[in-house]
């Protein structure tokens, strides 16, 4: 499984390693794990040493948990280098094969070796219930960092089966918040990216009866409290009966409001936007009240004729609101999340600038934000194995906000920003980008060499060489048509291009084609519209916000996926804001196609 390692010479790694192994016994550095530290050796003995092989793996042998998460901070920490060197450290110290496979895997998997990584996954063995359920923890974690969610569910299952049977807690760390959910509410998330055809044909070739449980519990759900009901009489010893995941319990026994004030600006500047949100809401309330006896009453009140946001909620409360929607603006939202008596539960169409620091109640914050596409485009270009990224943003807020959102999801999973370009009024963006890409700075390295030898030189620039992905967060259609030709120009055409759902229009299929292969997040109402205009995606904020109003004493007792919306797959978490996860696809002939899972 590993390949054996030569270092009878003091080469290079070896004085690295050796200073390192220095670092260490100084002090510089320490572990969680003080038993585990690096051997206490001479600086000639060290630099004589070969790396040994790994010790043999026994049947009953005990994965050694604190060198393989030391391996994996050091890399999330000071990148893939530095992990491979304590690999090596660790190697010397003394560890089994099985241990030591597990971090080669973990050390392909943040090289961007996916199938190297999968290759060695799969080549563990190991007996202990505490390292099967770490290694499935794993690859169902990857699995999920790949969109792989069919994969990742089933994972999740066997790992739930696995933990009852030996009456274990999940155990071993990822690095991931995710897996420390609990495990059905863990399992639903997963299961909640499926779509119904999906659902259906995994459902149907289901052979364990508990697995095939879970997949028709999670069809009763989407068909409403009255298959839910009559799931969990056919299903009394399932294991989600016991304790239902995702705070179905909170939703089984409540019931939609009757009266919902909505607060939207109808007159003003703002009109357009408003009515678009209100159309919205007013198809949402019935299709999913189609009976006239059972749909809430719903009023509006115009934003634009009171004082304040915390006037127009108070004027709905005196009329009778037992649920408020809105508002749509920003800072109407942050005056409403900051008022601090707030009887009546409130679903605003906006986030406030600053959240409450601690978990609030009554509240949630619906919105478009377009930071929930950067980090997704962030962990989806890891999923797909690119993990060095050159970042190219506007110089303006959005543009600011954009870079902090991606760099927040794509440096945790252990990516590299190679170089970030701001793009600037002073200088021709061309040049800019040709600086960024490397391609002007190898122009001239051709320049010089043909002045010296006073001949012509046969070679053509090339890029730099340190990114294998580019982020181009760019705002709006125009801009990226601009932009992404410019890239080609400069020899960058062969790199993976994300970025979000900014830069399609959702017409002028004639003129994408030049963001063909450009990857990119998007709403599911854009793509399931016969005409999208600049209202179909305020039409869909609408549309879910009536959807929540049957879900929303569920969100707040829950952080997992409530249901798959117009704007995007929907949850809350604790500070109140709804975050959505988007879909997934690339330009292709002008057009955007689903993008195919790896």
């Amino acid at each position: 499984m590993i390949s054996k390692l030569h270092t009878a010479r003091l080469d290079i790694r070896t004085i690295i390693l050796v200073l390192l192994s220095v670092c260490w016994i100084a002090g510089c550095q320490t572990t969680d794990a003080p038993d585990k530290s690096l051997p206490k050796i001479s600086l000639e003995a060290l630099g004589q040493q070969a790396i040994p092989e790994p010790l043999p793996a026994t049947p009953d042998q005990q994965l050694d948990l604190a060198a393989i998460n030391a391996v994996r901070d050091s890399v999330l920490t000071q990148g893939v280098v530095a992990g491979r060197i304590l690999r090596d450290a660790f190697l010397i110290k003394g560890i089994d094969a099985t241990t030591a496979g597990i971090i080669d895997a973990d050390l392909a998997w943040y090289n961007g070796d996916i199938e190297a990584a999968q290759r060695l996954m799969k080549g563990t063995n190991t007996s202990s219930i505490e390292g099967q359920i770490f290694v499935l923890a794993t690859v169902e974690e990857r699995a999920r960092i790949q969109g792989q969610w069919l994969d990742a569910a089933r994972l999740a299952h066997f790992r739930i089966k696995l933990e009852l049977k030996s009456d274990q807690l999940t155990t071993g760390d990822t690095g991931s918040q995710f897996l420390t959910t609990a495990p059905g509410d863990r399992l639903w998330t997963l299961l909640m990216h499926l779509d119904d055809r999906q659902l259906e044909r995994a459902a149907a070739i289901a052979d364990d009866p508990d697995w095939r449980g879970w997949l028709t519990l999670l069809q009763a759900y989407r068909s409403g409290r009255d298959a839910m009901y009559n799931w969990l009489s056919l299903h009394p010893d399932h294991t989600a009966t016991a304790q239902l995941p995702a705070a179905l319990a909170t939703w089984l026994d409540t019931e939609p409001p009757t009266n919902i004030g909505v607060l939207l600006p109808l007159s003003g500047r703002l009109k357009s936007a408003g009515n678009a949100v209100l159309d919205g809401i007013t198809e949402g309330l019935y299709r999913s009240f189609p009976d006239p006896d059972r749909r809430p009453r719903l009023f509006t009140v115009d934003t634009e004729l009171r004082t304040s946001a915390v006037s127009a909620y108070r004027d709905a409360l005196s009329e009778g609101a037992d649920l408020v929607i809105g508002p749509l603006i920003k800072s109407e939202a942050q005056s409403l999340e900051s008022l601090k008596e707030r009887p009546t539960p409130v679903i605003a169409l906006n986030r406030p600038e600053v959240y409450a620091s601690t978990e609030v109640s009554n509240w949630s914050a619906m919105s478009l934000a377009p930071e929930d596409e950067a980090r997704q485009i962030a962990q989806l270009a890891f999923g797909r194995g690119q993990r060095k990224a050159l970042l190219i943003r506007p110089d303006s807020e959005w543009g600011r906000r954009m870079e902090v959102a991606l760099n927040e999801i794509w440096r945790g999973l252990g990516g590299v920003t190679a170089d970030t370009l701001t793009l600037a009024d002073t200088t021709a963006v061309s040049e800019q980008i040709g600086n960024s890409a490397g391609s002007a700075a190898s122009e001239r390295r051709i320049k010089m060499l043909e002045v010296a030898f006073e001949a012509p030189v046969a070679s053509r620039p090339r890029r730099r060489q340190d990114f294998d992905v580019i982020f181009l967060l760019a705002p709006d259609p125009a801009e990226a048509r601009r932009l992404r030709p410019l890239l080609i120009y400069h020899y960058s055409g062969d790199v993976p291009v994300y970025s979000s759902s900014a830069v399609y229009s959702g017409h002028d299929h004639g003129q994408n084609q030049d963001l063909n292969d450009l990857i990119l997040v998007e709403t599911p109402a854009v793509l399931q519209a016969l005409k999208v205009d600049r209202y179909t995606r305020l039409q869909a904020l609408g549309f879910d916000a009536i959807s929540m109003i049957d879900h929303w004493q569920q969100a707040e007792a829950t952080q997992a996926t409530l249901f798959q919306g117009r704007t995007g797959l929907l949850k809350r978490l604790a500070n109140g804001e709804m975050e959505r996860e988007l879909n997934s696809v690339a330009f292709d002939g002008g057009k955007l196609k689903a993008l195919p899972v790896r």
